[in-house]
């Protein structure tokens, strides 16, 4: 096995990347379509669907992935298809009970989020979540055995069917009010999981058949879908709360209901679906580490670990330090462009925003990357407890924070930040024997994105407009990358060597 994030990496950030430019192009247009109160009612119900989602699928995928790697490395191939028959039967009994739980309560959830209108996106939620938490068993298995094509193939399925019909049924039904064109965003959502289930399904058929169940693989399972199911739904927990609580308490702080779900959808609807886009990386990157870190700890490799996990770390560094550092330097000239009428007045609140957001979203970057080899290790009840931990300081902060007429909706960025830096804390002391990060990869991105973001904003202030725009992007990218070369060689010269040797 080769100690390398692959090309698995490669296909899960180019298809994160593709899928981000599909949700781009449905979550700018549906923000025009919904306007920023309907976004904040769309991300109300979004924060519940995400959490909902984990619940059913976050611990058994990362679980399925980490014992079927581990299965392989000991050949021990027999118990893949108890692990199989066991995460089905977990998976979908969840997903049914939340699902009439959303169905039966759809009322009483959307009023205390302000927001009443919304029950029946709500009960769409429970033909939703069976579909994703038989997506999730399938990606599990098959990410198991290191192939993350289906995975990214799915995802690309599931946001370009979103684009088409979510925005075709939100334009037409927007027309009946907010509530009916959130929900025809949802039914775009519902058709794109369909299509993606089904094409994970046929995958399975013709490659990744399953036999009986062995009692045996119970215990190990368990063992391993329970603390990761609660532990990765403590963080979209939080942000659950966030969308319940969120409007009563700007009220407190002086807002109107209005302007309250305006500044949450600002917030998470705005520059959320700009700012988030570097966590595309880390996500990649967690998501192929985990088996392959997994693998070479059931060898006990640990150099093996150590060097893939450096790699990865770097690799991860070189490319979400820019990519925030840049949105973050244009923020206040991109905003206007894309929401030419929607953000106006709220200017100052977008930039803000990003800044603070930005902050967060390199720790949380880097805290997917964290839990993920916390998961591949078998740390999962210390991966839980930091979730835990890091999960009482933020909703801590954001009540206290957020009832403030001079911090209001900047709670949720700052919160966040205390959120991602104390799993991180925990994380790097608990795996302090396996991350050996040297120096000069840990500051030369640092140092390289800090000059990208003053080249910028010296020449925006210089040229202030679209070719200004365009011309400092190119200018400060090119600089950038003539600053990170050595790093970058570090994984261009193995290939060019490769090259070499075939071509002799």
């Amino acid at each position: 096995m080769k100690n390398s994030v692959g090309k698995g990496a490669f296909l899960l950030i180019l298809s994160g990347v593709v899928c981000k430019i599909f949700g781009a192009f449905f979550r700018l247009p549906l923000t025009n379509i919904l306007g920023i109160e309907g976004i904040g009612v769309f991300q109300m119900i979004m924060s519940l669907y995400s959490l909902s989602l984990v619940l059913v699928t976050g611990g058994v995928t990362n679980s399925l992935s980490k014992l079927v790697s581990s299965a392989r490395a000991k050949g021990e191939y027999e118990k893949i298809n108890g692990y199989f028959r066991i995460a089905l039967l977990f998976s979908a009994g969840i997903s049914l009970i939340l699902g009439i739980i959303f169905a039966i309560f759809s009322g009483q959830i959307s009023s205390v989020q302000g927001a009443s209108q919304a029950k029946y996106s709500y009960m769409l939620l429970s033909f939703l979540l069976p579909l994703g938490a038989l997506i999730g068993v399938y990606r599990g298995i098959i990410q198991g055995y290191e192939n993350m094509a289906p995975t990214a193939i799915s995802q690309i399925i599931e946001q370009s069917i979103k684009l088409c019909f979510g925005l075709l049924f939100a334009k037409i039904l927007i027309n009946n009010g907010v509530a009916s064109g959130v929900f025809g965003a949802f039914l775009g959502i519902t058709i794109g999981e369909t299509l993606a289930f089904i094409y994970l399904a046929i995958v399975m058929i013709l490659k990744y058949r399953t036999k009986a169940i062995k009692e045996k693989v119970n215990t190990s399972f368990f063992r391993a879908v329970l603390p990761l199911s609660i532990g990765g739904a403590i963080v979209p927990f939080t942000h659950a709360i966030d969308s319940l609580f969120v409007v009563s308490l700007l009220l407190k702080a002086g807002f109107s209901q209005t302007e309250a779900t305006k500044l949450y959808g600002l917030q998470t609807g705005v520059v959320g679906a700009i700012l988030n886009f570097p966590l595309i990386i880390s996500l990649a990157l967690a998501m192929s580490i985990l088996p392959k870190v997994s693998f070479l700890s059931a060898k006990n490799d640990k150099q093996g670990q150590v060097d893939i996990i450096t790699k990865s770390f770097t690799l991860l560094w070189i490319f979400v330090l820019p990519l925030v550092f840049g949105i973050s330097s244009v923020s206040e000239m991109i905003f206007p462009i894309i929401y030419p009428n929607l953000i106006s007045g709220y200017l100052d609140y977008v930039v803000k925003l990003t800044y603070f957001g930005a902050v967060a979203i390199v720790l949380t970057a880097l805290m997917q990357f964290l839990i993920s080899l916390l998961q591949a290790k078998d740390y999962y009840v210390f991966s839980m407890v930091a979730s835990i931990f890091g999960s009482i300081i933020k909703v801590f902060l954001f009540f206290s924070l957020a009832v403030q007429k001079n911090i209001n909706i900047f709670a949720l960025p700052i919160s966040n930040i205390f959120l991602a830096g104390t799993i991180c804390l925990f994380a790097i002391i608990k795996l302090r024997d396996f991350i050996k990060i040297p120096i000069f990869n840990f500051f030369l991105p640092i140092l390289s994105s800090i000059i990208m973001f003053l080249i910028v904003r010296v020449l925006l202030d210089l040229f202030n407009n679209l070719w200004g725009l365009v011309f400092s992007i190119v200018c400060s990218g090119f600089v950038y990358i003539v600053l990170i070369s050595p790093l970058l060689m570090e994984y261009l010269r193995p290939l060019l060597n490769k090259r070499k040797s075939v071509n002799k």
